[in-house]
């Protein structure tokens, strides 16, 4: 592994070369050392000669094909962490537009979230954002279906799910919304329900505005917005002060959202006033609607 970090990059390359030998014909059990290489190959992604950060997804590769598939699961905290500490959101690391580069991670990561435990679930969920944030849009296109549909099928089960869990699913999918909107464009209905049903999560306030933030982002891809504004408000009116206050953050994310192409129907923001009318002259203790209701 010392020799991943030599100066020179032919001899960072060969290391590479060599490890994925290894994989490839070793019998012997290497687990001990399966995450400080995943940590160490992974850095190389973001090395600026192609013939490391291509050895270094070749020998990444070898790696988790090497690893029986019911050990990936402890191995997603690590792969999160490291995919985090390469590169920088926003900025390509080239090893990550490989062929290979995302295509290696993702056995690891739908482990870590289809059956794996809680902090599992919840670091896969986060480790998918960071490539986002990390890959070609163009690249990244071959796996919106592999990671978004187990995000999805995972939050319709939120329920059963501690708030770190849900949180980091609704993120991943706002980074995906953000980064490859036109890519996820089959999932929209889908993406919709399950940010509206998580703005009246009754358990977490963090989850409710994360999902509020995350319908704003999703609704700038829509050219129809007043079902989700007519939504939003019987959401508010029908529920405790709390979440209403959510479903009307949520609102306004998503008023926002409408002026950037057409705004809102007449009928609905006649709703939208109705409903900023009936906030003002009811009494609302330390409830936080008006920041919110602002954005009309």
């Amino acid at each position: 592994m010392y020799r991943t970090k030599n100066d020179t990059p032919k001899r960072r390359a060969s290391a590479c070369s060599f490890f994925s030998k290894f994989c490839e014909e070793s019998e012997g059990d290497s687990s001990l050392y399966h995450g400080d290489w995943l940590r160490q190959l992974i850095s190389l992604f973001d090395d600026s000669e192609v013939q490391v950060h291509t050895a270094a997804c070749q020998a990444f590769d070898t790696l988790v094909k090497s690893i029986p598939k019911n050990e990936y699961e402890p191995l997603v905290v690590t792969l999160r962490r490291a995919i985090e500490s390469t590169g920088a959101p926003g900025r390509t690391v080239p090893g990550f537009s490989l062929p290979k580069g995302v295509a290696s991670t993702v056995p690891i990561i739908i482990a870590g979230l289809t059956t794996g435990n809680n902090e599992q679930r919840e670091n896969a969920a986060y480790a998918i954002g960071a490539l986002v944030e990390r890959t070609d849009e163009i690249v990244m296109k071959a796996f919106v279906v592999p990671f978004t549909g187990p995000l999805i099928r995972v939050a319709t089960q939120a329920t059963i799910y501690p708030a770190g869990v849900k949180t980091a699913i609704l993120s991943a999918l706002a980074q995906m919304l953000q980064r490859i909107p036109n890519h996820v464009k089959p999932f929209f209905p889908q993406l919709q329900r399950t940010f509206v049903k998580s703005v009246g999560d009754p358990a977490s306030v963090v989850v409710r505005t994360t999902a509020a933030e995350a319908l704003g982002i999703l609704m700038r891809s829509q050219s129809r917005v007043d079902p989700v504004v007519t939504e939003l408000i019987s959401g508010a009116r029908s529920n405790e002060e709390e979440v209403a206050a959510s479903f009307v953050l949520a609102l306004s994310y998503v008023v926002r959202s409408a002026s950037t192409h057409g705004g809102v129907g007449d009928k609905a923001r006649e709703s939208c006033i109705e409903l900023l009318h009936l906030a003002f002259r009811e009494s609302h203790d330390g409830i936080q609607m008006y920041p919110a209701l602002g954005h009309f």
